[in-house]
C-alpha cells in the first residue's frame, strides 16, 4: 500500500507540471483502483481520452510489478500523442507560414517551371496583380471578393507593350480569359501545396470571370495575298518580304526575325528544310519550305547570320503594314499574324489536312488548328449561300 501510495503522488506531480498539452492523470473508482487517462489542451479546447488501463492497490510483488508495466505503457500512449499534437501544431505553423506567403514571389516560382508561352502569360498576369493590390499580397487575402475586385480590375486595365503604346487599348477578351485561366491553374497548384485551402476560383459565377472570346481569326485570301505582292513598300522592302514568306510558311513574327541562314537545310533532291526553336513554345519546328517561299528570302551571297537582318521591331512593323495594306487596298486590319492565319487557311482551302498543318503551325494540340477548319466551313456555306436560284 505503501509503494501505491508514492505511485499515486508521483502521478500527481507529473499532472502538475507548467503547462503541458498532454498530461497523464488518475482517477479513482469504485472498486478502489486508479483510472489512468489523458488529459489533452490544444488550441484552447480540452479533451479526455480514457485508456482503459487501470492501477491496482500493492498487496504484492506481483501487482508491484503490474502496476509499473500499466503506468509504462500509458506513459508509451501519452508520449504518442505528445508527438502527435506536435506535428499538428508544426503542420498549422508551416501552413500559416504558407497562408501568409506572397502570392507575386510565388508566381516566380510557378513561371520557372512552365514553358515560354505560360511564363509570358504568367509574367503579364503578375504585373497586373501588382497594379492592382501592389507587390505584396498574402494569399490569406486571395479570396472570391478579391477575384471579383480583379476581374473588374481587368475590364478597365490599359494594354501594355511596344503596340499599346503607340496604339492605347484597353486589354482584349481573350487576354482577360487567358490571365484568369492561368491564374486558376496557378491557384489549384498552389491549394495542393497549402498555400490555400481551397481555390475561390471554383467559388466565382460566370459574371464574376471573364467569357471565353469567341475565336475571330482574320485571314488574306489568294487574290488580296497578290494585290499586296504587287503594291511596293520602298522604304522597307523586307518587311514585305519577310510578310509574304510568312504568308507561305506560317512562321510567327518572333521566328522570322531569329531566322538565320544556318537554320535553312537543303536537302540532295534540292527541297529545304527550316530547323528552329520556337520563341513562343520553345519546342523544336522542321517546316519545309516551298519554292515560292524561298522567292521572298532576300538576295544574300554570304548567306550568314540573320536571314531579314533589317527587319524593324513588332511595333513599327505593325505600322508599315498598317500603311502597306491600305496602299493595297485591303480593307482588313493587316498585322504580322495575320500571315499565320492566311497560311493555315490557304492550306485547307487547297486541300492541306488539319493535321499536317497542325505540325507545320508547331501547335502542341490539334484543338488550337480546328479553329481554321471552322473558317474553311464557314467559306463553304458562304460559297453554297452564292449559287443563284435555279427557278425564277
Amino acid at each position: 500500500m505503501v509503494t501505491f501510495f508514492y505511485i499515486i503522488q508521483f502521478m500527481k506531480t507529473m499532472n502538475y507540471k507548467a503547462k503541458e498539452a498532454v498530461r497523464l492523470r488518475t482517477k479513482l473508482i469504485k472498486n478502489g483502483n486508479q483510472s489512468l487517462y489523458l488529459d489533452i489542451y490544444h488550441k484552447g479546447q480540452r479533451r479526455y481520452e480514457f485508456l482503459h488501463i487501470y492501477l491496482i492497490p500493492e498487496r504484492n510483488r506481483e501487482d508491484r510489478i503490474r502496476n509499473r508495466h500499466s503506468l509504462d505503457v500509458a506513459h508509451r500512449i501519452r508520449n504518442r500523442r505528445l508527438a502527435e499534437l506536435q506535428e499538428t501544431i508544426y503542420t498549422d505553423r508551416h501552413t500559416l507560414h504558407k497562408h501568409r506567403s506572397n502570392l507575386i514571389d510565388y508566381i516566380d516560382t510557378f513561371c520557372a517551371a512552365r514553358k515560354s508561352s505560360y511564363r509570358s502569360l504568367s509574367l503579364g498576369l503578375k504585373q497586373h496583380l501588382i497594379y492592382y493590390k501592389g507587390p505584396v499580397i498574402p494569399f490569406s487575402c486571395i479570396t472570391k471578393s478579391f477575384l471579383s475586385g480583379f476581374h473588374h480590375y481587368l475590364n478597365q486595365a490599359p494594354a501594355r507593350g511596344n503596340v499599346a503604346k503607340h496604339h492605347p487599348r484597353l486589354l482584349s477578351q481573350c487576354t482577360k480569359w487567358n490571365y484568369f485561366n492561368i491564374f486558376s491553374r496557378l491557384l489549384n497548384k498552389a491549394s495542393r501545396e497549402g498555400y490555400l485551402l481551397r481555390n475561390p476560383m471554383h467559388d466565382l459565377s460566370a459574371e464574376d470571370r471573364p467569357r471565353r472570346a469567341e475565336p475571330r481569326k482574320t485571314y488574306l485570301v489568294i487574290q488580296e495575298i497578290r494585290r499586296l505582292a504587287a503594291t511596293p513598300l520602298n522604304r522597307h522592302p523586307e518587311v514585305k518580304q519577310a510578310f509574304l514568306f510568312a504568308c507561305l510558311c506560317g512562321l510567327r513574327f518572333s521566328d522570322v526575325k531569329r531566322l538565320q541562314w544556318n537554320n535553312l537545310q537543303t536537302d540532295s533532291r534540292g527541297f529545304t528544310t527550316a530547323e528552329i526553336i520556337q520563341k513562343k513554345t520553345g519546342s523544336r519546328l522542321y517546316l519545309p519550305l516551298s519554292a515560292e517561299a524561298l522567292k521572298q528570302l532576300p538576295c544574300d551571297t554570304a548567306r550568314e547570320g540573320l536571314v531579314f537582318k533589317h527587319l524593324p521591331d513588332a511595333s513599327y512593323t505593325s505600322k508599315l503594314l498598317k500603311r502597306w495594306g491600305q496602299a493595297a487596298n485591303i480593307s482588313k486590319h493587316v498585322t504580322f499574324h495575320v500571315s499565320r492565319h492566311t497560311f493555315a487557311t490557304l492550306s485547307l482551302t487547297y486541300g492541306v489536312d488539319l493535321y499536317t498543318i497542325s505540325k507545320l503551325l508547331g501547335h502542341s494540340n490539334i484543338r488550337v488548328t480546328q479553329v481554321y477548319a471552322d473558317i474553311i466551313s464557314e467559306k463553304k456555306r458562304e460559297a453554297v449561300d452564292a449559287i443563284p436560284p435555279i427557278v425564277e
